[in-house]
This record gives structure tokens, C-alpha cells and sequence, in this order.
């Protein structure tokens, strides 16, 4: 009779933790989705796992949880810097990257994507700003796996003066 109080108290315990659990969100910079004639399985890249592989008829599960058609905006941290805030992500990019900028006043703004070295690759972004929060999103899937530089150049219309900030990241195929 003790043994059996003793598995209901644990079992009882065991599902008050699980309603307690939050469902776990992972926002992946690379992953997929592949099938075959036993079933389909959707991965990500780059979680640490942490329990046992498994791994039946070809196909391969581990731990991890893949969102996709995520809305990355809300992941963009506009922290306003001495002349404004530039921030690129997500870091390593494999398809998609997105650069997020909001200055302090008015000018041009120009965005230019370097290799590693320092050679230009592309005029990435231009225009006039003049308020709010801009996100743009870049497709780097035709770049080569290396680090690249994304440099923003602010000329303020109020003085005149060239601000630039620049942000590593890197490509991975």
C-alpha cells in the first residue's frame, strides 16, 4: 500500500511540473525540412543537445524546435548611441539577413556591404531619412561562407557631419 501512495504522489508531482513548463521557442539562423517515403522531419542548426540522438529507418531527431516565417522585427533592439543605433542580425546568416537603423535627425544614409578584406561588394541600402525605425532585409544566400561588414554612412542635413558605424557577421552555407 506504501508503494502504491508513493507512485500516485510521484506521478501526481510529475504532472503538476509539466503544467508548470513554458512552451520553448528557438528562432534558428539555419535549418530545414526533408522527407522521404517514411516520414518528414523539420531540424535546426546550432542548439546544444542535451539528450539522446535517435535515430530509425535513415532519419535523425534530436532536440530542438524550429519556428519558421518568424517575424524578426520584434527581435530588433533600437538602443539610441551617441548619433543613432544600426544593428544587423541575425549573426551567422545563412539565406537572409535583416539591418535596422534609427538616427536622431535628418540626412542620407547610406549602407555598403565589405568582405573581409575591405573590398567592396554592393551598395546595399540608400535614402533620405527622415524618422522612425527602418528594417530592410538582404538576401546573402549568393555571398560565399566568410565575415562581411556592414557599414552605415550618415551625413546629417543639420551639420553636415558623416557619422559611420559598421557591424561584423558572418555567412555560413
Amino acid at each position: 500500500m506504501k508503494k502504491i501512495y508513493y507512485l500516485l504522489l510521484m506521478a501526481f508531482i510529475a504532472t503538476g511540473l509539466n503544467a508548470q513548463m513554458l512552451t520553448p521557442t528557438v528562432i534558428s539562423s539555419t535549418g530545414g525540412f526533408s522527407s522521404n517515403a517514411n516520414g518528414s522531419l523539420s531540424y535546426t542548426v546550432g542548439e546544444m543537445t542535451m539528450v539522446q540522438t535517435f535515430s530509425a529507418n535513415g532519419n535523425i531527431l534530436t532536440q530542438g524546435f524550429q519556428q519558421p516565417n518568424d517575424n524578426v522585427t520584434g527581435l530588433i533592439d533600437l538602443t539610441q548611441g551617441e548619433f543613432g543605433s544600426f544593428v544587423v542580425y541575425p549573426n551567422p546568416a545563412v539565406d537572409n539577413m535583416w539591418f535596422g537603423f534609427q538616427l536622431p535627425e535628418e540626412g542620407k544614409v547610406q549602407i555598403v556591404l565589405y568582405d573581409a578584406i575591405g573590398q567592396k561588394i554592393s551598395d546595399v541600402y540608400s535614402t533620405n531619412y527622415s524618422n522612425g525605425k527602418i528594417v530592410e532585409q538582404v538576401n546573402v544566400s549568393k555571398y560565399a561562407a566568410g565575415v562581411y561588414l556592414l557599414t552605415m554612412n550618415f551625413v546629417s542635413d543639420k551639420d553636415g557631419k558623416v557619422h559611420t558605424i559598421s557591424k561584423k557577421f558572418q555567412v555560413i552555407n
